[in-house]
């Protein structure tokens, strides 16, 4: 009997809002679609590390309605490659319903779900990282990429590592919610890695462990997900819960690979200073970040640590600013101290209670 070919198909998940990167990204053109620290958009980056691991026919996108047209648009994928939510309800929904479709199509599959909202860098340690998980999912683990700690970092999830599997890989002990300062310290020192929120499995082994740990979510969507109607009612109905809770908490067989490459979860603001930072690109000798357009100017006097994303092309001039943000779009000019930035949401919802603000968002 001949060996049967292993299918790795990617699932990229493309339906977060990213309010925290207001006003860049907006409820029509969320920042998965924008151009936020290069000439492509996050989507299309997180497609080309795709392509890297499995070619283009098995690339999917999950995502709302409306934003598949939106991608159809600007990218040039096939509508068939399309996992349609009917409504968020975070990862672990989603990536049931992906499931379902696909393994009525491929036998013998491996899935690495990526997120098309990360910063990554090099390609090439990506590549190698992943194809070394791929072969540690083939003997049944559900595999998480760990990624070093820079930082005590209060914004991410962490792994606690256990016994040695392979070179580069480890049991998980335990996964960890996103800690305050005091406890993100502890475990930088006791060698936890942040959970990067890439993963990597066989399809019948995921959908064991949905059986087995999430059937109130598999369940209803196994029942409806061939009936596109039914689907749309019972949906809104169905656990709002990521993959972490929903599975990778309570399963039994995980394990995790050291990434070598460098990862950032390009969520906030202050996820594109560090970019820039470790680039070393678009900063001045005050550590200010421009992002402008190429025949824009920028000049700075006596200001330092700021972000200026910028549109037009003008000159930018700060006089006595620190620790700021600007971003300029078409139709809003935002100013924020990057202390506050974490009250950008509740600054959202205040602007939403204006209906003559709501075409802001």
């Amino acid at each position: 009997m001949k060996n049967q070919k292993t299918h790795i198909i990617v699932l990229i998940l493309a339906g977060g809002k990213g309010e925290r990167l207001w006003p860049k990204s907006t409820e029509n053109k969320p920042k998965q679609l924008q151009k936020i620290y290069s000439s492509k958009s996050l989507l299309e980056e997180t497609y080309i590390r795709a392509r890297l691991i499995t070619d283009t026919k098995k690339i999917y996108i999950g995502c709302n309605e409306y934003l598949k047209k939106e991608i159809v648009k600007s990218m040039k994928i096939s509508k068939s490659q399309f996992i349609v939510e009917p409504v968020g309800r975070n990862t672990a929904p989603i990536i049931a319903l992906a499931t379902l479709n696909l393994e009525e199509q491929y036998e013998n599959t491996i899935y690495v779900i990526l997120s098309a909202d990360h910063y990554i860098y090099p390609l090439e340690d990506f590549k190698k990282t992943i194809e070394n998980a791929i072969e540690i999912a083939k003997q049944g683990y559900l595999v998480t990429c760990g990624i070093i700690p820079s930082r005590p970092e209060i914004g991410y999830g962490y792994i606690q590592k256990g016994n040695k599997i392979d070179e580069n890989v480890y049991e998980v002990i335990q996964f960890h919610e996103k800690p305050e300062l005091s406890r993100a310290l502890e475990y930088l020192k006791k060698g936890f890695y942040w959970n990067s929120g890439i993963f990597i499995w066989k399809g019948t082994a995921i959908l064991e462990e949905f059986e087995k740990n999430a059937p109130e979510i598999l369940n209803p969507i196994k029942e409806n997900y061939k009936k596109p109607k039914q689907l749309k009612q019972i949906f809104p109905e169905i656990p709002n819960q990521p993959i972490d809770i929903a599975i990778m908490e309570k399963a039994k067989k995980i394990a995790v690979v050291e990434s070598s490459f460098i990862w950032d979860d390009v969520g906030t603001w202050l996820s594109l200073e560090r970019i820039y930072q470790s680039q070393k690109s678009s900063l001045d000798d005050k550590q200010n970040i421009m992002i402008i357009p190429k025949k824009a100017n920028f000049f700075s006097f006596e200001s330092f640590n700021n972000i200026v994303l910028g549109e037009s092309e003008k000159l930018y001039a700060l006089l006595g600013i620190e620790n700021c943000i600007f971003v300029e779009t078409n139709d809003v000019f935002f100013i924020a101290n990057k202390s506050k930035l974490d009250a950008i949401k509740s600054m959202l919802k205040n602007i939403n209670d204006h209906p003559n603000l709501k075409k802001y968002l």
